[in-house]
This record gives structure tokens, C-alpha cells and sequence, in this order.
């Protein structure tokens, strides 16, 4: 029986074997498939809970909606529960298993089951706010900051990524292509 290998829900979008993309007036909308994601949950420990900030070499944040770090970035989902997105930590996985081994921890690689799509350039903010009711302003949603949430009614985690005007949107697989088609349509109507 052959093995079965996961690969992009828009694989179909890309071109020239460069990763999906959308770009004009400004703006750049790119799957991001070199993006791992983990996810870490652990028993509430204060002590588990600093092995695994050791081990990843940044905190694990505490406060809902609260981001570390940049890359590893450190996503609080829920209580005692982390998101980790990564693309330079070659053995991170590994490395937090291995750390998490005999701990009240569990540490799941959950890579392919999500989508990462990074937006960039002056028209991002207007092409987010066409369909996602949460307040995208930098004044109430700055750098740093994510937000579980909806665009045109598909569920979303938003990060306001490095500098103004960047995010990225991290949605699950079964859902990629809705979502790459909606910021298709909407990026194909923003002038500039």
C-alpha cells in the first residue's frame, strides 16, 4: 500500500512550483507551507510549563490572546494550551517531545491539519475588515496581538505579524480553499 502524503489544500493555486500567491495594488497574499505548527498542552505546572519555554527558548504566554515570540511564536489557544508556529527551528518538534517526555505535557505536531496564509502591504487591513467582524485596528489590535475569529464566516486565527500592515491567518485544511478563494474575489475588487 502506498503511503499516504499530505500535501497543500491549494496546491492547485500555486504556480510554477511557487507557493499560492496573489498579488496586486500592493498587495501580497501567500501561503506560507513551510510553516510548522505544534501543539503543546500540559497540565497547568508552573514547572512543565517553564521546561517547555526552556526548551522552545521563549515564554510560553500566559494572557488570552497573548503572543511570544517570533520564531518559534507562541500562540495561548486556551488554558494550558499553546499553538507553536515555526519555520526555523530545525528539530523543534523533536526536541520539545524529547523535553516532554516523563512531564505531564503532550506535544503534537499538528502541521498538516492547519493552513498558514500571510498578508502583506497597505491594502491587507481593508482587504480583513471586507469580512471579519473583530476590530482590526492597530489602536485595538497592535502588533503582537491574535485573535481567534471569523472571515466571511470561516473560523480563522488572525496575528497581527511584524510590521503594519502584515498578518497571518492560520485556518484549517478543510477549509484553505474557502478561505483562498474569498481573499481571491475580495483582493480582485480592492483598488488601490
Amino acid at each position: 500500500m502506498p503511503d499516504i502524503v499530505a500535501g497543500s489544500p491549494l496546491r492547485d493555486e500555486a504556480k510554477d512550483n511557487v507557493a499560492a500567491r496573489i498579488q496586486r495594488n500592493g498587495l501580497l497574499v501567500r501561503e506560507n507551507p513551510s510553516r510548522h505548527k505544534l501543539l503543546v498542552v500540559t497540565n497547568g505546572s508552573p514547572e512543565v510549563a517553564r521546561g517547555i519555554a526552556t526548551a522552545l527558548g521563549v515564554p510560553l504566554p500566559e494572557a488570552a490572546d497573548a503572543v511570544t515570540g517570533d520564531d518559534p511564536c507562541c500562540y495561548r489557544i486556551a488554558p494550558n494550551r499553546w499553538l507553536v508556529c515555526y519555520e526555523k527551528g530545525y528539530g523543534l518538534g523533536e526536541r520539545l517531545i524529547r523535553t516532554s517526555a516523563g512531564m505531564a505535557a503532550a506535544v503534537n505536531d499538528v502541521s498538516d491539519g492547519y493552513v498558514s496564509i500571510q498578508l502583506s502591504g497597505k491594502l491587507a487591513y481593508d482587504l480583513l475588515v471586507r469580512g471579519c467582524e473583530q476590530d482590526l485596528h492597530r489602536r485595538a489590535f497592535g502588533q503582537g496581538r491574535f485573535a481567534a475569529t471569523q472571515i466571511a464566516a470561516i473560523d480563522v486565527l488572525i496575528h497581527a505579524a511584524g510590521e503594519q500592515g502584515t498578518y497571518e491567518l492560520i485556518v484549517d485544511r478543510s477549509l484553505a480553499m474557502d478561505l483562498w478563494m474569498w481573499l481571491k474575489d475580495r483582493a480582485a475588487e480592492l483598488s488601490a
